[in-house]
């Protein structure tokens, strides 16, 4: 008899409101800790940057090396010398009308002033601050607050969320992580594929993907299997049924146990 567990394909995405989590979670262990350190926030003025919110990013995106440029050579201001050669980190978050600001922290415990850092920037506000390690989780967790991503990232490729220098983070262990392999639903660590179409498409894609699971506790193996609609939809349709024949195994998992049960599923 088949005996396998359904549920909804969860992908490690920044894009996906529960994939951030896989990713965070593949992270998190390579953080360092950055209590104390330099906290810098870049935003962008709508009408410094024009009306264009995909065109006022990739504007930033140039700006906010040539800043880090500077503060590496060393910038003299108001009779003091400020250099900032250290490791960092970039986390973009975005407004829900589409506009990015950059989040910024360097591994290090120097005083940069703030009037310093608006006259390099130029394109918006900008804060210092420092951080805490606590602080720092919280502001990963999102990169648009509610998921209404704008629609100019859902018609992007590629768009990287998060980057870092090199030195920022640990480095990776030398055991392969049982959730980089369960993440692609393949034997294949999920940094080495990549998916087709772009942003908007792929999370379309992935609403209508389950994640069928079998195997004993020793070797578990993972399938993406196509639904004929989005999982969570159909599991509210059918979850009376489910329960009565006793295939509810609760937490949004799914008995199959047989071809026709993953009929129900798949079957147009």
């Amino acid at each position: 008899m088949i005996r396998a567990v359904l549920r909804e394909y969860v992908p490690a995405s920044w894009f996906h409101p529960r994939g951030i989590k896989k990713v965070l979670r593949r992270l998190t262990p390579r953080l360092p800790d950055v209590s104390g350190k330099l906290f810098l926030t870049f935003t962008l003025a709508r009408e410094t940057c024009g009306g264009d919110p995909e065109a006022a990013f990739e504007h930033a995106r140039a700006k906010l090396r040539r800043v880090f440029y500077r503060l590496r050579q060393g910038v003299e201001w108001e009779g003091k010398r400020y250099e900032i050669d250290a490791p960092y980190c970039v986390k973009i978050e975005f407004h829900r009308d589409g506009w990015a600001h950059f989040h910024v922290i360097f591994l290090t415990n120097r005083f940069l002033p703030g009037e310093l850092l608006n006259s390099l920037w130029g394109l918006g506000r900008c804060n210092v601050q420092r951080i805490s390690s606590r602080d720092f989780l919280y502001l990963l967790k999102y990169v648009c607050k509610g998921f209404e991503l704008p629609e100019w990232i859902l018609r992007r490729g590629r768009l990287r969320v998060f980057q870092s220098s090199h030195g920022f983070l640990k480095e990776k262990a030398e055991a392969k992580e049982p959730e980089a392999v369960e993440a692609e639903g393949s034997d294949r660590p999920a940094h080495r594929r990549r998916e087709a179409g772009n942003i908007g498409e792929r999370l379309e894609r992935w609403e209508k993907l389950g994640l069928l699971e079998s195997g004993g506790e020793g070797v578990r193996r993972f399938c993406c299997v196509p639904l004929r609609e989005n999982f969570r939809t159909m599991l509210v349709q059918m979850v009376l049924h489910l329960a009565v024949e006793d295939r509810y195994l609760g937490e949004e998992r799914v008995l199959i146990t047989c071809g026709e049960d993953l009929l129900e599923w798949t079957a147009a």
